[in-house]
């Protein structure tokens, strides 16, 4: 009997014991950890943070599988998010501080130094400046990072590279090997040619098909700022084989440089005008950037290419 009340007593001891020790290890973890954000700064985030209020990167983190529960309204008229937007608060543009603070988020991501100094004092705050990253790969991989998500990112990818590999394939009988591509677009006053990361298609053109800029492109704007201004003088040294040029809606100002230069006769003697390979693109679904508008860009211009046939 008392070998039996032993036994028993033991095992309601070693009960006690590891139901101890699982509540000091539940104790000791922490629910958060230091990230070191693209300035060098670093901040202490949540492990796995539930609700995320963003002013840009909206496209990575759908693309992740995870839906932020508020975004200013210039990332919610991103018209490839609209299957994303049911659910998603808009917080204004500029971001209303007030309303993000009722919204209580557990991790807010902006893109803005003044966004970052008011948001910080809210909820944990990364700073991602807009082009930090030079690629589709490299911004959805450091999103990732930020939710905890990278096996999601490692899919996603690869079903981007799958997608684009189908898509080189395509055009692959209609443009030359060493044909050149190029990116340019007008505003009220001024015409500014464009590269790889600077939205417009850039991430498209020259990552997913690896199509070749012309030198002067190359030389002085993918390896320069991104985007140059030009004169319409200096046009056909910055001319490509096959022109993409965004354009504004119908009767918006801004499309006022592009109509000039349109009419003129440098425009109509560059050898893109006179093969028919210059494409007009919708501004409002070439500006963005994110993984999902790229995808979808990329349907758009492989469509254009394969047109001019």
């Amino acid at each position: 009997m008392k070998k039996i009340l032993f036994l028993a007593l033991t095992a309601v001891i070693a009960v006690i014991l590891v139901a101890c020790g699982s509540d000091q290890s539940a104790e000791g973890k922490s629910e958060t950890h230091a990230y070191k954000m693209p300035n060098g700064k670093t901040v202490k985030i949540p492990n796995n943070p539930k609700k995320i209020v963003v002013t840009e990167y909206m496209g990575s983190l759908v693309a992740l599988g995870v839906k932020p529960v508020g975004a200013t309204s210039f990332v919610l008229e991103n018209p490839y998010l609209d299957a994303y937007k049911k659910g998603v608060e808009d917080i204004g543009d500029p971001a209303s501080v007030e309303k993000v603070a009722e919204m209580q988020p557990d991790l807010i991501i902006v893109s803005g130094e003044d966004q970052y100094n008011q948001m910080k004092k809210i909820a944990p705050t990364i700073l991602i400046p807009y082009n930090t990253y030079k690629s589709v790969q490299d911004e959805l991989t450091a999103i990732a990072e930020i939710v905890g998500k990278p096996d999601e990112a490692k899919l996603w990818l690869a079903n981007f590279d799958k997608k684009a590999a189908q898509a080189r394939e395509k055009i692959k009988g209609v443009i030359a090997p060493n044909a050149t591509v190029g990116l340019y677009e007008g505003d009220d006053k001024n015409f500014y040619v464009f590269g790889d990361n600077w939205g417009r298609g850039g991430q498209v053109l020259y990552n997913a098909l690896q199509l070749k800029a012309p030198k002067k492109i190359q030389d002085e704007v993918i390896d320069g700022d991104g985007y140059k201004q030009i004169s319409l003088e200096v046009l056909p040294d910055f001319a490509a084989d096959y022109m993409f040029v965004t354009r504004f809606k119908h009767g918006d100002t801004r499309n006022g440089a592009l109509d000039g230069i349109e009419a003129s006769s440098i425009w109509r003697d560059l050898p893109a005008y006179r093969a028919n390979h210059i494409f007009t693109m919708d501004f409002d679904e070439m500006y963005n950037y994110d993984p999902i508008a790229v995808e979808g860009q990329m349907d758009l211009i492989v469509n254009k290419i394969l047109d001019s046939k």
